[in-house]
Formats: C-alpha cells, structure tokens, sequence
C-alpha cells in the first residue's frame, strides 16, 4: 500500500506552510499572510537543499500550493476588495495565467525563470491593492495591475533567479516591514523586479 508518510520530507511540511498561509489570507481577507508565504516559499527551497530532501513530490507540492497562495489567494483579495465586473475578469485572468505559469515552469530546464513567477505576481498584485486600500487611489488600478501581470507570467521575458545578496537583504527587510503594515518598501522592490525584466528584454 503506498504510504505518503515514506516519502514526504521535512522541506515538504515547510511547503505546506505556505498553503496554509495562503489559505488564511483568503479567509482573513488579509494581504499579510500571501507575504508571510513568499517567506516560505524560498524557505522550502533552501530546506531542501540543505537536507539533501529534493525530490520530484516536493516541486509538485510546491506548484500546488502556489497555485493556491500566489494565485487563488490573489485572485480573490483582488475580487473582495474591489468588486466589479473588470475586477471579476482581471482576477480569472490572474489566476489563469499563473496556473499556466506554474505548468511551463515544472517542464523547462532553465537557468532564468521564463515569465515572471508567481510569487513575484502575486506579490506586485498584493502591494498594489493595499496601498490602493490606504491611499483610497482608484480601483481599476488594481484590476489593469492584476491583467498585466496574468500576461507577464505567461510570456517570453526572462527573469533572474538568483539576485545579488544586497537585492536579496533589501527584499528581505522589505518583506518583514510589510508583516507590520509597511507595504511602500515591498511595493518598490516587487515593482523593480518586474520592470527590470521588460527593461532587459527590450533592450
């Protein structure tokens, strides 16, 4: 009988984590809990490596829940905080794209990521939506910023995986400050990621 107890790891179970934040961002319509996954979503990945625990289960795991956190999550925050018909379809098309993101990505063998990951997506979405929330800016914002990203997770551009330590310790501090309600730091680096992408594709 096929026991999953034999080959789930410890890296799984931090994966795990992250849907379970996923889920309560949708249930506490709380955009901190989708940030709180980024953290281990990267955690799960340095686990695994580190306990030598990689394994074909956990990088299915792993696209599972970020269906549900970076892209079910998202999805309906966007839709509960600015309801509407645009909003409706904006959000569908989010989550389509990353779904689409998500099955490219588990069949490429790439040294850059191929479209912009999910996380990233998910978390340019989020940082919009919220300072769209405090700064009362209009909610079509939201709804353009969801579209366009459905569409950059699914097209050509290519991304780093690995940026440079210091980008990484930005992000890092940026990424603890949004757990406090300090979103504007997070905003800028997930904004710079994305238009650092496009920049380099064109040019």
């Amino acid at each position: 009988m096929f026991s999953i107890r034999k080959i789930i790891t410890i890296s799984d179970y931090v994966t795990v984590i992250n849907i379970v934040l996923g889920m309560l961002g949708i249930l506490f319509h709380d955009f901190r809990f989708i940030y709180a996954s980024v953290v281990f979503d990267a955690l799960d990945g340095f686990v695994a490596r580190k306990t030598n625990t990689v394994s074909e289960f956990g990088a299915e795991l792993d696209s599972i829940c970020d269906v549900v956190s970076f892209g079910v999550a998202p999805a309906y925050l966007t839709y509960y905080y600015f309801e509407g018909n645009l909003s409706l379809i904006a959000s569908l098309i989010f989550l389509i794209g990353g779904a689409l993101r998500l099955a490219r990505f588990g069949i490429l063998d790439v040294k850059h990521f191929v479209g912009l990951p999910i996380p990233a997506a998910a978390l340019v979405l989020c940082v919009v939506s919220q300072m769209i929330l405090e700064y009362n800016i209009t909610s079509n914002l939201a709804s353009i910023t969801a579209i366009i990203a459905g569409f950059l997770m699914v097209s050509d551009i290519q991304y780093p995986k690995y940026p440079q330590k210091i980008s990484m310790g930005i992000f890092a501090v940026s990424l603890l400050l949004s757990l406090f309600g300090i979103v504007e730091p997070l905003a800028f680096c997930a904004i710079g990621y994305v238009l650092y992408g496009i920049i380099k594709f064109k040019g």
